[in-house]
Order: C-alpha cells, then structure tokens, then sequence
C-alpha cells in the first residue's frame, strides 16, 4: 500500500525515466509484487557515487598538534584505569560468587545432615520402641 500523497511524486518518476514508468504504475495500482519490486530494484541499483573533494579533510592547528603527546598518554592511562578496574570488579565477584556457592553448598549439607539424622532416629523410634508409635493400633487379638 502506498499513500495517495506520493502519488504525484510516483507519477512524476515514471514520466521522467520511461524504464521506470510501468513499475510506478504497478506501485500505484497496487499490483507491484515482490518479484517486480526485486527486479526493478536490480535493474536500477547504481553504486553510490561519492565526491571525496567535498569530504572535509581533518584538520588540527599547532597548538593541538604540540598536545598529541598529552592526549596519547590520557588516553593509555585512562585505558589502564579501566583495565585495573576492571580486574578489581572480576575478582570482586568471583570472590562473592565463590563466598556464596560455599556458603549455599554448607548450608545445603547442614540441612541434608539434619533430615538424614532426623530418619535414622525415626527408623530407631519405631524399630526399637514400637509401643511409643504414634496412633499404634492395640491388637484385638481375634483377628
């Protein structure tokens, strides 16, 4: 779909490169398919021409010329900066990560001590002392 405001435009495109004419009116009919729009683009395709004389040359004057030095070394220095920095940051979360995953892993075997203690004695109480189970049926003796 086109806009009935490019119209003008398409129309104007078309008359002034008759190759172009019937892919415009397909556009504006709104008959263009992906295979006309594919090949009228490939017929069309120029590369880009680009004026280098126009591109503006960089330019320094002398006084920025003498500070090249001083620009050189702020730039390494502020990559050092940020080199050590982050080093700082990688052993700081390593050692959190670290710290963490002990401290998960410790409580994790606190806690899988507990319950396996806490079913050994289970196994003993009802092994041992089964007249203490809780809800023990007392046998009728008729069965």
């Amino acid at each position: 779909y086109v806009p009935p405001q490019y119209y003008p435009f398409l129309k104007k495109l078309g008359d002034d490169t008759p190759e172009l004419k019937p892919y415009m009116d397909k556009l504006m009919n709104g008959e263009l398919t992906f295979d006309d729009y594919e090949e009228m683009f490939y017929l069309f395709a120029k590369p880009l021409k680009i004026h280098r004389p126009r591109i503006a040359m960089p330019y320094r004057t002398a006084e920025e010329m003498k500070k090249s030095e001083e620009v050189y070394w702020e730039g390494a220095w502020l990559s050092f900066r940020q080199r050590v920095l982050g080093d700082y940051f990688s052993r700081h979360y390593l050692r959190d990560m670290v710290a963490s995953l002990a401290a998960g892993i410790y409580l994790a075997y606190i806690f899988i001590e507990g319950h396996r203690q806490y079913r050994v004695d289970m196994k003993l109480f009802y092994l041992e002392a089964p007249e203490h189970k809780i809800n023990w049926v007392v046998p009728r003796g008729d069965l």
